[in-house]
Formats: C-alpha cells, structure tokens, sequence
C-alpha cells in the first residue's frame, strides 16, 4: 500500500499536469476560432472560383491545356498535409495511415511515388521510410495567408507542367465541426470536371446556409476577352493555388479542434484521477488514525491491568 507522502506527490503531479492541460485547451480554443473563421470565410470564395472554372472549361478542349492533360499513371505525387505540433489526438496517424494506404496500392502497380510532406509529422514519418520525399514544408503558421502557400502550390504545377508526375493527390484532414475532422483524399491533378464537381458538393454541404447569397446559377454565359483559352490558362493555375490553401485552412483548422478535445478530455481526466487520489488518501488516513486510537487503548488497557 503506498504511503500518504507518496500519494500528496501524486496529487501534486496531477494538479500541476491539469493546469497544463487546461492552459493548452484555452489556447488551442482560441486559434481553434481563428482557424474556423478562416477555412469558413474561404470556402464560399472558393466554391464561387470553382462554378466558374467548371463552366468556362465547358467551352475549351481539355487537351488545350496541360493542367487538364489525362496521362497514363506511372508517376504519382502525394501532397501529405499534417500538423507541426502533437498532442491533437489522431488527427496526424489517420492522414499517415491514408498515405500508407495509397504507397502500399501504387507500389503494388509498380507506380512511383513521390511525397510532398507538409508539417514536421509528415517530414519525421517520412523519413524513416524509403519513400521518395522531394519536398518539406514546415511551419506556415496558425493564420495562415496565400502568399505562405503559393511556394507548395507552384511546385505542384511545374513539376506536373514537366511531366515528373501523372497525377498529384491530396491527403489532409477536413474541418467538418469542433468535435468531428475527416481524413480526406483528393486529386487535385490533372483537373477533370468531375474532380470539379466532388469539390463543389463538399464545400456546398459545409457551408452554412446563411453565408450563400441564394441567387448562384450555375448555367451563367460568359463572355471572355480576349479569349476562352486564355482565360481558362489563367484561371487553372489560380485554382490550384486556391485549392491548396484551402487544403491548409481546413488542416489547421482541424488541428486546433482535435488538440483542443484532446486537451479537454486530458483535463477531464486529470480531475477523475485526483477525485480517485483524494479517496485513497483520506481512507490511508482514516486507516492510520484507527490504528493509532486502537493502540494507544490497547497500551491503556495493558496499564489498568
């Protein structure tokens, strides 16, 4: 049975370990709401820019443009979204797992596969497997901007301007509430219109309904100048760009969710564990205190005697 000294140190740890814990929920609360407003905020813009793109790609062969090239797949890019920082409970090993998934089915194809890590679980992971990792992005930051996320996407579009890789796949986690992420994957290269649409139906079932202004029309003709194709050239390259900074925005936001329930939960905790420290502490006490009074009546008792 352990000692009343051993148990108070106990105690002390647990408390000291809640206020830490209950610090880091605050915290995460706070970028958590930051991060929410920023991936809210973005969806709408980006469900506007894809309605766009996906009725001027209706007017231009895909063959006119190399970002809409379909090519035999032998070279795959993994775009491998996770955080910096642990302690967000599975959000990290789900986006791991998925990737594993996918290596283990392209390997099985003979397809090459190259990583593009994002966040320093992705870079540690990735680096004590044999996988090609051509890329690592660390420390973009809780608010973060476009400017931060334009170097990610730019890669992603030359190399696959240069034929390195067929097909350039996603994998992050999606914002869907505070208490509920999705490991998401998509392919973001080469464009396709049903890739398009996929991407327009998540967004459209994630966005409250008070933020659409209930007046979109899909079936909108357009008028371009100087021309469809040009226009399509610049847009493409502007989507990708978007499309990874959402992926970003839904990741952190994400993150600060799932540290801050895993937080709250460790607190929870802490709080069970020193309700169940205090009751063996008192009943030691109690037990000690017993033991004293019967043998100071016994010693009495031995005296009258």
């Amino acid at each position: 049975m352990q000692s009343t000294q051993q148990i108070r140190r106990q105690i002390q740890s647990t408390k000291n370990t809640s206020q830490i814990t209950k610090a880091m929920e605050m915290v995460s609360a706070a970028k958590m709401r930051k991060s929410q407003e920023a991936a809210l905020m973005a969806r709408p813009y980006a469900e506007g820019a894809l309605h766009i793109l996906e009725n001027v790609s209706e007017s231009i062969e895909p063959r006119k443009h190399i970002l809409l090239e379909r090519r035999e797949t032998k070279n795959v890019c993994l775009f491998v979204v996770t955080s910096d920082k642990g302690l967000c409970g599975g959000l990290n090993s789900g986006v791991i797992k998925e990737a594993s998934k996918i290596i283990k089915e392209n390997e099985a194809r003979n397809i090459k596969v190259s990583i593009v890590a994002i966040g320093k679980k992705a870079e540690s992971y990735f680096k004590k497997t044999k996988n090609d990792v051509i890329a690592i992005f660390n420390g973009i930051g809780d608010s973060v901007e476009l400017k931060e996320t334009l170097p990610i996407s730019k890669l992603l579009i030359t190399d696959f301007r240069d034929k390195k890789f067929d097909k350039v796949m996603a994998i992050y986690t999606n914002f869907v509430s505070t208490l509920k992420q999705d490991t998401r994957v998509k392919t973001i290269l080469p464009i396709t219109r049903r890739s398009l649409e996929e991407t327009i139906e998540e967004i459209e079932d994630i966005i409250p309904k008070d933020s659409k202004d209930g007046n979109g029309n899909n079936n909108l003709e357009y008028k371009f100048e100087p021309s469809s194709s040009e226009v399509l050239c610049k847009l493409l390259p502007n989507l990708i760009e978007i499309q990874s900074y959402h992926i970003i925005l839904e990741s952190n936001a994400s993150e600060h969710s799932a540290r801050m329930v895993a937080m709250k939960t460790a607190t929870d905790s802490a709080r069970d564990m020193l309700e169940d420290l205090n009751l063996s502490y008192n009943y030691i006490r109690q037990q000690k205190i017993t033991q004293e009074i019967s043998e100071i009546s016994a010693g009495v008792a031995a005296q009258e005697g």
